[in-house]
């Protein structure tokens, strides 16, 4: 081979190295998400420079026209969606999303039946896929959309895979025939289809899908459930070496139907799924389990999950078998896909060919770790391209120019004495930095201008150990100067849509405005481009750091959040009425509400304010930034902002004040209210204590809850001039008279209509519209309507204040206190029933069988109670602690047995006049007692409404005494009531809410009535939310409380806590004391009495000698917390234990009206 040869292959095999690293640098990647419009996460809190692609979802099908129909609560999530996502990333491409809806989504995945379904009933008619497609192009296009993904993973039958294959030719046809500008793109067709192209024995058609759509994304997750599978499983396996229920099967058969593996995009779920396991031992993937956990279908976001791992310091477990996470915090197992799955799912993809990921959803995500470690395989990937690129470029350039060099010298005769490249660096971004910053000096003299390596060495080189946390701007870190002092630094961020304008804002205008509560400002730093501003440090993070945390806010007490409404009132009033500006903050929310040490609340982050001068009170922009659910209509629609912008974000910070409640759109009936309108319509109908949060107690503050949620829900009004100035709301929150507080209408972005629209709009409304009128017109039509509202809604007021909700208030009268507390000495005014306990029926006959002393003690409780007033309802409980299950058991374990029982029940209550029948069974042992509980509910109640007929007279009440959780073990035994059969078939239950804790244990103290425990699921919170997710009716659950302590004796009395070393029993008998002898013990020894928020009991100590009970504070707070939970009432156990009714008649005040 002579030398020209071997020159030319070699140039041949560095230019085909080149190209092909050329070509797979250029391959594109797909890195997608869903974003969906009824979670709580704005808009702009999304890092899109995360991906490629997002995808805004859901729209529906309008079942009458069939047209793309979206709820009007999400339509300002889906008209500004693109806008604001591609500020932080503008080669972002966005996608509208359409689904089958919740319901037919939510049946179709547990593998229910589906008569039909919206898109089922779309695809089966041409005219009605023609409506469908025309609408969904012209949507897409009218809000900025790039595509259209539809989202029917679960098509029930081979006729909707027919359809479907009919509207896939006719969507695309139809996106290839669109009239458009040509630089307009066509659309992005892309799809949601099953892990396997067989769903529900039916095929989708392959070719019809590779033929129409851009791509196609598999929803390779949600494998297995905890709703309808009895074994802890792995949600999203990659493998599954014992079923086909895995990704890699999926993805196989794909390829085997010969779909193109550049068109196939892999499925990441950010969330996971929460079982209960039969028993301790076995946490493995496949173990045992009995049903969900933790949430009421057992999803878990992956945020909620580590936050759960966090707080329970749980290990989380790797299984490379399955390429998949799990944990296990006592009998509660959670699956789930965590970082190492994450990048191990990526590199599959990539080994596979296919064209990318896509993530469900991008808001679960933890602080954006699952998203970038996505993103580190890709690095990964793109550095061994460029490295490819680096090596082999220069080589060929190199090349290249010797050969040219080589054929002039030559053709010159001449050789070659040297080659120089030089290039000058341009020096105008230092330039315009440095006068930038001396800028910023001049218009700032009270500011420090930090050093970059000053900087650098207090945040200890921004590392992760002092990040604080990120926001829109960029990280927060925590740094500590040479001298000591503490700061906080904010670092623009590389991919921050936000730069020089917002530093700029925050540097002159924090610079001017010196108050209390607003975040001060010590300086800057502009070295080497930068852009950092740095604080005073506050240490109690921000006011979203406690009221969502379910620890934190529990000791978040209402003292605690008053003094945070009055700083964020102050704060705002300085900013609008006595700084020499008027400033509008635009970004006021939780999450900007920073704390000190003193829990005082400090405004921060005044990157997107705008200044006023005295006298202007109205501007607009085209730039809509800020967060949504705190962004007033005007400013969205209009880009109108005024004072009256931050009026409106501090309504929606005060509702979630004293709520805690997170901005959202899923609340309400139909789920499709958002907080502002929940809170309306909890408000319209007086049911004001279900939104606020049960914690809270405002008995000894001038701020009242009630009065909040009223003004919160003034501030939020849609039209500005509804809204009240500042001034009037620090008013009105401080005005001990109600009636003066003017009624709110329904708040802005509602789903429904103001009912009362008509009657309040004022005649010369027209001309009071524009809502940045001058502040003497404003005030005088904010009178004007004052006095409409006081007019128009004066009836409907008084009709709510009798608008309470009604409960069941019982007790349970023990026949053998009769003599201490005969029935005639009853209070019978505190409540609404009382039950006679108890009764046993024969251990043979099963028929009640009463002696002459027992039947005088019926006779003389039904007629003593029916001669008080107001009368109450009487009920004979029947069974009890003593009687013990077995008898119980075998009567209702035949047909027989069971008629006996229950006719002479009825018999024994008509003719000694009670009201009602309750079972005091404690407790069915296995699932087959369970099972003839639930035939004798069954059967009592078709005998008591069959005797009511024939009789002519009401029914009696028919109620049972169960234990405070649905389901739970005993000696090892898993039990689950039959729950439909109790709502079917019984008026009421009674949960058994105390003596979790007691003499069985006296290893430690505990809170024998806890309604939260933060270290286990023996807790009234847990029974309860239990009963709810089993089926029954919140109003049929009432919530039991004890008039009695248990007691410990303390292993040392130093140690003296819930939960702290005990040796034994302490006072009373086996450990017990009624609530007035826990009263004397107190008063007459000088016990130190401890009221526990955490537990929400008390507790008293003196020695060695420990009490846990419940008394008026405890007692009163419990109840409201089962009045937000809409529970049907409360139940005492038991009448004679109150200490002069103390308890009683505060209960009774708390839950005024009775049923």
């Amino acid at each position: 081979m002579n030398r020209r040869t071997a020159i030319y292959f070699f140039f041949c095999f560095v230019i085909i190295a080149f190209t092909g690293c050329l070509a797979e640098e250029q391959r594109p990647w797909i890195k997608a998400g869903y974003w969906y419009a009824g979670s709580e996460s704005p808009i702009p809190d999304i890092n899109s420079a995360l991906f490629t692609h997002l995808i805004c979802a859901f729209a529906a099908v309008n079942t009458s026209t069939f047209e793309l129909s979206i709820p009007p609560s999400a339509l300002q999530y889906f008209s500004t969606f693109t806008n604001i996502t591609k500020l932080k990333n503008p080669s972002l491409v966005t996608l509208l999303s359409i689904w089958n809806g919740l319901s037919a989504t939510n049946r179709s995945m547990l593998g229910l039946e589906l008569s039909s379904s919206p898109l089922s009933s779309m695809v089966s008619d041409p005219s009605r896929r023609k409506s469908f497609i025309e609408s969904s192009i012209r949507t897409a296009r009218l809000y900025g959309f790039k595509g259209l993904d539809l989202f029917w993973v679960w098509p029930q039958t081979a006729s909707d895979m027919i359809h479907m294959a009919s509207l896939f030719d006719e969507w695309r046809a139809a996106v290839e025939s669109e009239p458009r500008d040509p630089n307009e793109p066509k659309l992005i067709l892309t799809m949601g289809v099953h892990y396997s192209p067989t769903c529900n024995s039916v095929n989708y058609p392959v070719e019809k899908l590779r033929k129409n759509f851009d791509w196609v994304h598999l929803v390779t997750y949600d494998y297995h459930l905890p709703m309808k599978e009895g074994v802890a499983g792995a949600p999203a396996a990659l493998y599954d070496p014992r079923s086909d229920l895995n990704t890699d099967f999926g993805i196989k058969e794909w390829i085997r139907r010969e779909f193109p593996v550049n068109k196939l995009v892999l499925g990441l779920p950010f969330h996971g799924y929460a079982w209960t396991l039969v028993g301790p031992g076995n946490d493995r993937i496949g173990a045992p389990a009995s049903g969900l956990a933790v949430t009421r279908d057992g999803s878990m976001s992956y945020k909620y999950i580590k936050w759960y791992v966090r707080s329970y310091k749980a290990s989380v477990v790797y299984d490379a078998n399955y390429v998949t996470n799990y944990c296990s915090i006592g009998l509660i197992w959670i699956g789930f896909d965590d970082v190492e799955a994450i990048k191990a799912k990526v590199a599959y993809a990539r080994e596979k060919g296919l064209t990318g990921f896509n993530v469900f959803q991008v808001i679960n995500d933890d602080n954006w770790v699952l998203s970038h470690a996505a993103q580190e395989d890709a690095c990964h990937h793109r550095k061994t391209q460029r490295l490819c690129l680096i090596v082999l470029l220069p080589i060929v350039l190199i090349a290249i120019l010797l050969a040219l060099v080589v054929c002039y010298f030559r053709s010159r005769g001449l050789r070659p004495q040297g080659v120089f490249l030089l290039r000058r660096m341009s020096q105008s971004s230092s330039e315009v930095n440095a006068s930038t910053a001396q800028n910023f000096e001049e218009d700032t003299p009270n500011l420090l201008r930090f050093s970059f390596g000053i900087i650098r060495a207090a945040t200890d080189n921004f590392s992760d150990a002092n990040k604080l946390g990120e926001g829109g701007y960029g990280p927060v870190f925590k740094g500590e100067l040479p001298n000591g002092q503490v700061m906080a630094v904010k670092r623009l961020s590389e991919s921050s849509i936000q730069g020089v304008e917002e530093f700029k804002n925050e540097v002159t205008l924090t610079a001017r405005l010196q108050h209390v509560n607003l975040v001060r400002l010590l300086g800057f730093c502009t070295d080497r481009q930068e852009k950092m501003l740095i604080y005073e440090y506050l240490p109690n993070k921000n006011l979203d750091y406690y009221l969502f945390d379910p620890i934190r806010r529990r000791v978040f007490d209402w003292g605690k959040r008053v003094k945070i409404i009055e700083g964020v009132c102050q704060g705002l009033l300085y900013l609008q009425e006595y700084s020499n500006f008027t400033v509008i903050h635009r970004d006021l929310k939780g999450g900007n509400i920073l704390l000190d040490a003193e829990m005082n609340p400090k405004i921060s982050d005044f990157g997107m304010a705008k200044l006023f001068r005295k006298g202007k009170v109205e501007a607009n922009t085209g730039r809509i930034v800020g967060t949504y659910g705190f962004v007033p209509p005007e400013y969205v629609q209009h880009g109108l902002y005024s004072m009256k912008y931050d009026v409106y974000s501090f309504g929606v910070v005060l509702l979630q004040i004293i709520s805690s409640k997170r901005i959202s759109n899923d609340n309400g009936p139909n789920e499709d209210w958002n907080l502002s309108e929940y809170a309306y319509e909890l408000w319209k109908e007086g049911k004001e204590f279900e939104f606020i949060d049960p914690i809270l107690d405002d008995s000894d503050s001038l701020f009242k809850t009630t009065r909040c949620l009223q003004v919160g829900l003034l501030c939020v009004q849609t039209n500005p001039v509804d809204r009240p100035s500042m001034v009037e709301v620090c008013s009105m929150l401080k005005s001990e008279a109600s009636s003066t507080i003017p009624l709110p209408r329904r708040p802005a972005f509602s789903a429904k209509k103001d009912e009362f629209s008509e009657s309040i709009t004022p005649s010369n409304r027209d001309e009071v519209a524009d809502p940045f009128v001058r502040q003497s017109e404003e005030a005088e039509g904010e009178g004007a309507l004052t006095e409409c509202w006081s007019m128009n809604y004066s009836n409907q007021a008084a009709a709510r204040t009798n608008a309470a909700p009604v409960a069941v208030k019982g007790a349970y009268w023990p026949s053998w206190f009769a003599d201490t507390l005969p029935p005639s000495a009853i209070e019978t005014s505190l409540f609404t029933h009382i039950y006679f306990a108890f009764l046993s029926p024969s251990n043979e006959t099963y028929k009640f069988e009463v002696s002459g002393s027992t039947a005088a003690l019926l006779s003389n409780f039904t007629m003593s109670l029916s001669l008080k007033r107001p009368r109450v309802k009487t009920l004979i409980s029947i069974g009890g602690g003593g009687d013990g299950p077995d008898l119980y058991s075998r009567m209702a374990s035949s047909s027989s047995t069971r008629k006996a029982f229950i006719d002479s029940s009825i018999a024994l209550a008509r003719k000694f006049g009670f009201d009602g029948l309750d079972l005091d069974w404690e407790f069915p042992q296995n699932p087959g007692q369970m099972e003839d509980f639930g035939l004798l509910l069954k059967e009592w109640r078709a005998a008591v409404n069959h005797e009511a007929r024939a009789a002519r007279r009401p029914p009696l009440l028919l109620t049972a005494a169960v234990y405070f959780a649905a389901d739970f073990f005993l000696d090892e035994v898993h039990r689950a009531y039959p729950a439909r059969q109790i709502s079917e078939n019984l008026d009421w239950i009674n949960a058994m809410c105390y003596d979790y804790h007691g003499s069985w244990d006296t290893s430690a103290t505990g809170a024998q009535a806890a309604f939260f425990d933060p270290n286990s699921n023996i807790s009234s919170s847990y029974g309860l939310g239990s009963w709810i997710r089993a089926g029954v009716p919140r109003k049929k659950i009432i919530m039991g409380l004890p008039l009695y302590g248990r007691t410990w004796e303390l292993k040392d009395p130093n140690i003296n806590g819930i939960g702290a070393a005990a040796v034994g029993l302490g006072p009373g008998d086996e450990g017990v004391l009624l609530y007035h002898q826990v009263v004397a013990f107190n008063k007459q020894n000088g016990a130190e009495v401890v009221y526990d928020k955490t537990t929400v009991s008390t507790y008293s100590y003196l020695g060695k000698s420990w009490i846990g009970y419940d008394d008026v504070t405890s007692t009163t707070a419990k109840i409201k917390l089962a009045q937000s939970l809409r529970l049907g009432g409360y139940f005492f156990w038991a009448l004679s234990y109150d200490n002069n009714w103390t308890i009683s008649t505060q209960a009774s005040k708390a839950w005024p009206y009775g049923r």
